[in-house]
């Protein structure tokens, strides 16, 4: 049976993730009982989560709230909303009314109800380069075409994005919205300046643009400031992406959207058929978690400095093993970008690491819109153990050094 025939035209936009494609030959190789260290995945670490705590909470929802196993509101629990809104007033420093708050399944369901509502076929999304990967495929599978702005030290470069601006439309070309994450970005690592944030609203005012803020690792943050660009916004023109998924744990499950107007209920229409709400245990937990104090207790006080620690000891165990190579040096996030020789293949280099020195990573390419990320290599430090850290940096090196 041929089922091409079938597909709607646009199943010609679907492709597949090289992230997924990484987790397969990783599973595969651990069903042989090869053991391997991964720094590859996008997960905090188990062990610097309350899961103890959770799972009380989780017993205490279960037997005293019979609601928590039925449908909410598409919009997510009234008192969720609400409790999210005191969060972020506190946390990120701008007040937004609860109403304008969508619990949504996480930050990627969050990002696909944002292109659903606002991407038409053959609008333009400018996005940093690189960018997330998943977030990438969403919107060219809406039809999307992407044009990338390179990052350096200091984020997404401004003034290349104003030419990039200027040079679309003068060909009469639609920029529907920028997409960013300006804190801890995913892959690369790197916070945007506060100058350069001011420019990015400045530049959206100027051509009439929205800006999508991809928040999920503004509670990742080691050091430095960086102020939300939502907090900045003095026109609206910010519509917010935002996750507790790095601070619970990823499979929670429980993200937001912060828009109002018309997007706002254009969400809500366009969600309700899709998933109806977001996982209702969860969105009670994080609830409590939130109304309780354990993120201050739990995340700021255990996790972050945690955290800091596997960073540094990433930092660290590549400046030993591989002093002369370049890579990100991230105040916030989750993963540092290291950069192979110029020339060098990332993706066959990854492949080798993993069937020769058992140690996972991610090719940097796929992350990019063009060419110019062909040999990076994204690294992970926040799911492996620091002791993992450095044994999987010392076979990386080995193999750098065999090959370079």
């Amino acid at each position: 049976m041929r089922y091409d025939k079938f597909l709607a035209g646009r199943a010609n936009w679907i492709k597949g993730s090289a992230l997924a494609d990484v987790m397969k030959k990783a599973a595969e190789l651990k069903a042989q009982g090869r053991e391997l260290i991964s720094l590859s995945a996008g997960d905090p670490d188990p062990n610097l989560i309350p899961r103890e705590v959770l799972g009380e909470l989780a017993k205490e929802i279960l037997a005293e709230v019979p609601a928590s196993v039925m449908y909410t509101p598409a919009s997510g629990i009234p008192e969720l909303r609400e409790e999210i809104s005191k969060f972020l007033e506190k946390y990120e420093g701008y007040r937004v009314s609860p109403d304008d708050v969508i619990i949504t399944v996480g930050g990627t369901g969050a990002l696909d109800l944002l292109g659903r509502v606002l991407i038409d076929p053959g609008d333009a999304v400018i996005t940093e380069n690189p960018s997330y990967i998943n977030t990438l495929l969403a919107f060219e599978q809406l039809g999307a075409k992407v044009y990338g702005v390179p990052v350096d030290g200091e984020g997404m470069r401004t003034d290349i994005l104003e030419e990039k601006l200027r040079e679309l439309r003068a060909k009469g070309v639609k920029v529907k919205f920028i997409y960013t994450i300006p804190t801890g970005q995913n892959p690369i690592g790197v916070t945007m300046s506060e100058e350069r944030r001011k420019r990015l609203l400045e530049l959206a005012s100027e051509y009439d643009l929205l800006i999508v803020e991809d928040s999920a690792y503004n509670f990742m943050r080691y050091e430095g400031e960086a102020t939300p660009l939502k907090a900045m916004d003095k026109e609206g023109r910010v519509v917010v992406a935002g996750t507790l998924s790095k601070v619970l744990g990823t499979g929670f499950r429980v993200g937001w959207i912060i828009a109002q107007g018309e997007i706002r209920q254009k969400v809500l229409m366009e969600k309700s058929p899709i998933d109806f709400c977001a996982p209702t245990i969860s969105q009670y937990i994080a609830l409590e978690y939130l109304r309780r104090g354990y993120f201050e207790e739990y995340h700021l006080r255990q996790g972050l400095p945690g955290y800091r620690e596997k960073r540094d000891a990433m930092l660290k165990a590549l400046e030993e093993n591989l002093p002369e190579a370049e890579f990100t040096k991230p105040i916030a996030g989750m993963f540092v970008m290291l950069f192979l020789p110029e020339g060098a293949d990332g993706m066959a280099f990854a492949e080798e690491l993993m069937e020769k020195k058992g140690v996972v990573v991610v090719p940097g390419k796929p992350f990019y819109t063009d060419e110019s990320g062909r040999n990076a290599i994204r690294l992970n430090f926040s799911r492996p153990s620091k002791e993992e850290i450095r044994e999987g940096i010392k076979r990386l090196a080995e193999l750098y050094r065999e090959k370079f």
